[in-house]
C-alpha cells in the first residue's frame, strides 16, 4: 500500500480548518453582533440618549417615590443582557420601586453588549438641585409643595423631610436672574381624583418677560404626575386678549379640569392716558370665558400706588385669588398694598370693598403682601412681606375682618418670635386649625434667603422647616422660592 506523505496533507488540513473558521465567524451566524454605542432610555416618560460607555452619572429630570418608576430601553435588542437594579427587563421594559430620592442614591443599569459589560448610573436626584435639609418634624397631615422663582424646579416633601417627587429642567441660563422658573406648584382634587399643576414659561413669549412677570402656561398633571393638558389664555370677552396668549404664573384657582380661574395679567392697556401693565383675571368653563376682570376698568386703582414701590409700569401687580363662599372673588394686589373683594356674583366686577394695608395701625399693617385668605370665622391670614416697615421685617398676620365692610378690627403677627427675617417678595401662609404653615419667598440678603417653608404650632413656634443647606450649598437669592405650601 502507498504511504501518504505527511506534507501532502497539510494544505488539505489547513484548507478544511480555514473553511470551518470562515463559516463559524460569518456575520450571518454571529449571535453577538456589534457593540452598542448608545443606551436609549426612557424614565417616567422622559427620554435620555446615553453614549456608551457612560463616564458620568446621568441626571434624571423627574422621579417619584409614590409609584414605581417606569423604565424602558428603546434599543434593548442590541444588548445580550441588561438589568435595572438587578431586575431583568421584559420586552425592554420594567418597573422598579424607588425607596429614596437623594444626592447619594443611584439607579444601576448593568449591560453586556458584544461581550463587553458596563454600568450606567442614574442619579435619583438631579445634581443641579440645591441641597435642602429638614429640621424638626411636621405634624399637620399632608405634604409640602415647593416652587422656585429662577429655577425650573418643583418639589414635593413629606413630614419627615423626604423627597416624594421632583421635576427639574435646567436651561443654559439656569442659576441666573435671566432664568424664569416653574411657579405655583399645586395639588387639586376633583370628583375624587387628584390632579397637580404648575406654571411653566413658554419660550414663544420670552420677549414679554420682565421682573415679576413669567409669561407662559399652566401645566396640568394627573395623579401620577403625567401631563394631561397645557393651558393658555382664552380670548377675553372684549376681544382685547387673544386665544393662546400667555398666562401669568402668580395664581390659578381650580374648580375642575375644564373650569378654572387664571391670571393673564401684565397686558399693556391705557390707564389715565398712560400705557400700563394691567391686572387681568379670567374664569374659564368648558373652553369659554364666562367672567373676566380688568384693573383698567377701575381707574381709581392707579391712585392707590404706594411710594415704597417704584413701579410706574406694573402698577397693581396681582398675586392671589380666592373664591369666597358667597361666590365673589378676594384678590391681592402687591404694589397697592391692597386686598379687594370683587363682585363676581352679579357679574359687574365692581370693587365691593378694599383693605388698604398701608392705612392700618402698625400692628395690623402690611406692605407688598402675598397669599391673602379669608376664613369662615371672619379672620384673614396674609403673608406680610413688610417692605414698608421700619426696619423692614416680614410678618405672618391673622386679622379680624368685618365680612360686610372689610373693616379690620384687630389681630396681629402669629410668629413667635417675629420680626427676625425679611423677604422682599413672594411667600405664603396657610392656616390649619390652630397651626399654620409659612412659605418664605424671596429674600435678597444672605441672612434672609435660606428658609423655604416652616410649620408652626398654636403658639407660633417653629416645629419643622425645610432650609437650603448653608454648609454644602452657597445660598443666594437666585435660589429663592416662589411659593411653598402644604396640601392634605
Amino acid at each position: 500500500m502507498r504511504r501518504l506523505n505527511y506534507w501532502m496533507l497539510v494544505p488539505l488540513l489547513l484548507g478544511g480548518f480555514t473553511a470551518t473558521v470562515m463559516t463559524s465567524c460569518s456575520e450571518e451566524d454571529n449571535p453577538i453582533g456589534p457593540e452598542a454605542t448608545e443606551l436609549c432610555l426612557t424614565v417616567n416618560g422622559e427620554h435620555y440618549d446615553i453614549s456608551l460607555p457612560a463616564t458620568e452619572a446621568v441626571n434624571l429630570k423627574t422621579l417619584c417615590t409614590e409609584f414605581d418608576a417606569d423604565i424602558q430601553i428603546g434599543n434593548a435588542e442590541e444588548f445580550q443582557s441588561i438589568t435595572v437594579n438587578g431586575q431583568t427587563l421584559n420586552d425592554g421594559r420594567c418597573a422598579i420601586s424607588i425607596t429614596e430620592i437623594a444626592q447619594d442614591k443611584q439607579i444601576e443599569i448593568a449591560y453586556t453588549s458584544a461581550g463587553v459589560s458596563g454600568v450606567v448610573y442614574l442619579n435619583t436626584l438631579h445634581a443641579g438641585i440645591p441641597d435642602i435639609e429638614a429640621r424638626g418634624r411636621a405634624l399637620i397631615p399632608g405634604d409640602f409643595y415647593l416652587s422656585f422663582i429662577y429655577q425650573r424646579l418643583i418639589m414635593k416633601y413629606d413630614n419627615e423631610g423626604r423627597i416624594l417627587y421632583y421635576r427639574y429642567d435646567p436651561t443654559p441660563l439656569a442659576g441666573t436672574f435671566s432664568e424664569t422658573g416653574y411657579w405655583d406648584f399645586k395639588k387639586h382634587v376633583f370628583d375624587g381624583k387628584t390632579y397637580y399643576s404648575y406654571h411653566a414659561p413658554d419660550p414663544a413669549f420670552a420677549d414679554r418677560a420682565f421682573t415679576g412677570y413669567d409669561p407662559g402656561m399652566r401645566v396640568l398633571l394627573d395623579d401620577h404626575y403625567s401631563p394631561v393638558d397645557t393651558i393658555h389664555a382664552k380670548a377675553s370677552r372684549d376681544g382685547f386678549l387673544k386665544d393662546g396668549d400667555p398666562l401669568d404664573g402668580h395664581d390659578f384657582y381650580f374648580f375642575s379640569p375644564a373650569h378654572y380661574i387664571a391670571s393673564a395679567s401684565y397686558i399693556e392697556r391705557e390707564v389715565g392716558g398712560q400705557p400700563l401693565a394691567v391686572g387681568y383675571l379670567q374664569e374659564v368653563k368648558d373652553g369659554v370665558v364666562v367672567f373676566d376682570w380688568w384693573s383698567s376698568d377701575h381707574p381709581e386703582m392707579a391712585s392707590w400706588c404706594s411710594p415704597i414701590f417704584d413701579y410706574s409700569y406694573d402698577y397693581v401687580h396681582f398675586n392671589s385669588v380666592q373664591v369666597l363662599p358667597d361666590g365673589n372673588w378676594f384678590c391681592s394686589f402687591r404694589i397697592l398694598n391692597s386686598l379687594l373683594k370683587i363682585d363676581r356674583v352679579n357679574g359687574t366686577g365692581d370693587i365691593i370693598w378694599r383693605i388698604a394695608g398701608d392705612k392700618l395701625p402698625e400692628a395690623q399693617s402690611f406692605y407688598g403682601q402675598h397669599y391673602a385668605t379669608l376664613h369662615e370665622d371672619n379672620t384673614l391670614t396674609v403673608f406680610d412681606n413688610g417692605n414698608g416697615h421700619d426696619p423692614q421685617c416680614t410678618r405672618v398676620l391673622r386679622l379680624n375682618v368685618d365680612p360686610d365692610t372689610g373693616e379690620v378690627t384687630g389681630g396681629g403677627d402669629m410668629l413667635n418670635p417675629g420680626g427676625d427675617y425679611f423677604t422682599q417678595a413672594c411667600g405664603a401662609v396657610q392656616l390649619f386649625g390652630d397651626r399654620f404653615v409659612v412659605g418664605w419667598g424671596w429674600g435678597m440678603e444672605f441672612a434672609n434667603n435660606d428658609r423655604l417653608v416652616t410649620e408652626h404650632n398654636a403658639e407660633g413656634r417653629e416645629i419643622f422647616g425645610l432650609y437650603r443647606h448653608r454648609l454644602r450649598y452657597r445660598v443666594n437669592s437666585i435660589n429663592s422660592s416662589y411659593r411653598c405650601v402644604k396640601y392634605q
